[in-house]
């Protein structure tokens, strides 16, 4: 009962913290260096999870400060090198660690930071979580080619089931329209766990379906835009609920309009040579 607990509230955590990062996802700029690093930060074991559990993590776009409650090791590496890695030889706690963090650098970088692209921006904070998971876990890893089993998410025969959102008219100005913010709810009950996204991209939708399947889930179906969604899928404490939700591969095709192809193909892992519990401060 414990470990089911322990890895409800991590889906949870996931989720919680996909909901506020699964916009854009960043992009690569090999000719682009960051350098940013947080000159203050403190980690500390978060309480045991409990009915009141609530993940979140605060990173505003033009300050270099960093904000996590309840946050799982897994998920920081998540942010730090993608959703999209699988792991190799990570060892169990990555999973069920929960840490409260805080950091940041000064007012000179967060100044620099206001001047940047936006995807500069995330690169630069993606730099200064991986040199904070090297200096206070120890943390040595290699990207490395692998054949993996990941899934292709393509849309159904049958079309789309998702209520699409209208894209927001430019303003007067001209300026970029505002997409309202991502939102995923989980909700588990004893027929599973129903999940309810609003202004959900393909991105926000991977995401979720990655955590779910344990595995990286690739967006295949060419569409852009944002939607409303919901979600129900039968999981192991439901299996034997007579009204139990449908397994995921089925909830997917029939409640979302979409299907998941499972593949095997070559895709960077995230290979650990050494990570060890992060010393308190």
């Amino acid at each position: 009962m414990l470990r089911f607990a322990q890895r409800l509230f991590v889906l949870l955590a996931c989720v919680s913290t996909l909901s506020a990062l699964a916009q854009t996802p960043i992009t690569e700029e090999p000719d682009y260096k960051p350098t940013l690093t947080f000159d203050v930060a403190t980690i500390r074991v978060a309480p045991p999870p409990g009915a009141n559990f609530r993940v979140s993590v605060t990173s505003p776009r033009d300050s270099s400060r960093f904000d996590a409650t309840n946050l799982p090791v897994r998920t920081l590496l998540q942010i730090a090198y993608g959703y999209d890695a699988p792991f190799v030889n990570a060892p169990d706690w990555v999973n069920n660690s929960f840490y409260d963090i805080h950091a940041r650098s000064d007012e000179a970088a967060d100044a620099r930071l206001a001047k940047l692209p936006v995807n500069e921006v995330r690169l630069e904070k993606r730099h200064a979580i991986r040199l904070l998971l090297a200096d206070r876990m120890n943390l040595k890893s290699h990207i490395e080619t692998r054949s993996s089993a990941i899934f292709h998410l393509v849309v159904a025969k049958g079309g789309l089931k998702m209520t699409p959102i209208p894209t927001p008219a430019p303003s007067a100005d001209g300026e970029k329209p505002r997409v309202p913010p991502v939102d995923t709810q989980a909700h588990p009950s004893r027929h599973g766990l129903e999940f309810v996204g609003t202004n959900a991209n393909m991105q926000a939708i991977t995401s979720v379906l990655s955590t779910m399947m344990e595995a990286p889930v690739m967006d295949k179906t060419g569409l852009a835009g944002y939607y409303n969604y919901t979600l129900q899928i039968g999981r192991e404490w439901s299996a034997h609920d007579p009204d139990t939700f449908p397994d995921i591969l089925t909830a997917v095709q029939e409640q979302l309009g979409l299907k998941l192809e499972s593949v095997r193909e070559p895709v960077p892992n995230l290979v650990f040579d050494n990570i060890t519990k992060p010393t308190e401060n």
